[in-house]
């Protein structure tokens, strides 16, 4: 019997910095005036899982305004059952988890257009049902979450073609049914949530060969069912989605503080309360701010994040949105926050306040059923 899709994520999300040169002026007693430098583009990548409709889109984000635009060739076929999509850190290739035939589908990303192209050899073979996938800091490795099996696949990465290779390793035993899997920005830990145990288990990563090892503790005790996963840009603190289930409606959201080693202690006051089945979490880019977006109640809640790790409702929150959000993310500069559902909606982030206000066209209809987003600026 196959298993049923129970996660949406995210994959997780990294970020580019745009080199400025600054050039002298040049010519008589004066200084040549130059227009100012073009803006990095910026890309949105989405999964749309839906039954005979499966695809990949791809959109660029307008840097004023965080409207989206869909790219040349957008969506992108190449994907059967796509549950979740992870960029490397050098923006060169995308990869995304196929859960119903155990595969990944790998493509280049062409870094003027967005535009995404097969990379040879994809699919590559993975294990149970592959739910979500995770890049780490140095690009060397991916890991997915498989539900089916209760593990955690690792691979290289060639730097060179995007090709992925097993790790000798891999697999490596989680608990039962992990949906949501998650790396710290340094890439030191792999942060695994169980939604059966319920449990989440933390891994070091070994800088040399990308093996996975249990940290002290590991699994960590979470309420029932872990389904979401953000970490802060500082590392210091995760935050956990817990879902409705058959043992009842969840408005949960756990807090807890990262230790040196990856172990995992409750924030005081974890947990804190969003509204129905938060399965979607995005933490902004200056660590300020947390979103999450609540499937059941079709909502989006917004919190601010103190120097320890709680978290305390943005006025105006929970916002309202006419479909339900399955996936979450900001964009690279910190200034848009972009969910995934029944299409995408966008928002722009008020520094000061963390407060939202909906972006130009949003929601965007890219696909029925957004399961993942990730955004990329390709270097």
């Amino acid at each position: 019997m196959k298993a049923k899709l129970v996660t949406r994520n995210t994959a997780s999300r990294f970020l580019a910095l745009a080199l400025i040169a600054i050039l002298p002026g040049c010519g008589g007693s004066g200084t040549l005036a130059l227009p100012p430098p073009a803006s990095a583009a910026e890309f949105v990548l989405a999964v749309n899982l839906a039954t005979g409709a499966s695809n990949l889109s791809v959109e660029k984000i307008d840097p004023t305004t965080g409207a989206l635009t869909p790219v040349a060739g957008s969506p992108f076929g190449g994907v059967t059952s796509p549950s979740s999509v992870a960029v490397e850190p050098s923006t060169k290739f995308a990869y995304v988890t196929n859960f119903s035939d155990n595969t990944i589908s790998a493509y280049g990303i062409n870094s003027t257009t967005g535009a995404l192209t097969p990379i040879a050899g994809s699919p590559f073979a993975a294990a149970g049902n592959p739910v979500m996938i995770a890049t780490e800091a140095s690009g060397k490795y991916v890991y997915t979450a498989n539900q089916s099996s209760a593990d955690v696949s690792g691979f290289a990465i060639n730097s060179s073609t995007g090709t992925l290779a097993a790790l000798p390793g891999s697999p490596y035993s989680s608990g039962p049914a992990p949906v949501a899997i998650v790396v710290d920005h340094v890439g030191r830990f792999v942060y695994v949530a169980n939604s059966a145990a319920p449990s989440i288990s933390v891994f070091s990563i070994s800088p040399g060969t990308g093996d996975l090892t249990p940290v002290p503790g590991s699994p960590f005790a979470a309420d029932f069912f872990p389904r979401g996963f953000a970490i802060d840009p500082h590392d210091k603190f995760l935050y956990v989605g817990i879902a409705s289930s058959f043992m009842g409606d969840s408005t949960e959201v756990m807090a807890f503080s990262i230790g040196s080693s990856g172990t995992l202690t409750p924030v005081a006051g974890s947990p804190f309360t969003a509204a129905r089945n938060p399965v979607s979490l995005a933490v902004d880019s200056s660590g300020k701010f947390l979103y999450v977006g609540n499937s059941q109640d079709n909502s989006l809640s917004a919190f601010s994040i103190n120097s320890s790790g709680a978290l305390s409702p943005i006025g105006g929150s929970p916002y309202p949105l006419s479909g339900f959000p399955l996936s979450a993310v900001t964009d690279a500069s910190g200034k848009f926050l972009y969910l995934g559902g029944a299409g995408i909606f966008g928002f722009s982030i008020d520094a000061a306040s963390g407060a939202l206000i909906q972006v130009p066209g949003s929601p965007v209809p890219a696909g029925s059923n957004i399961f993942s987003l990730t955004t990329v600026e390709p270097k």
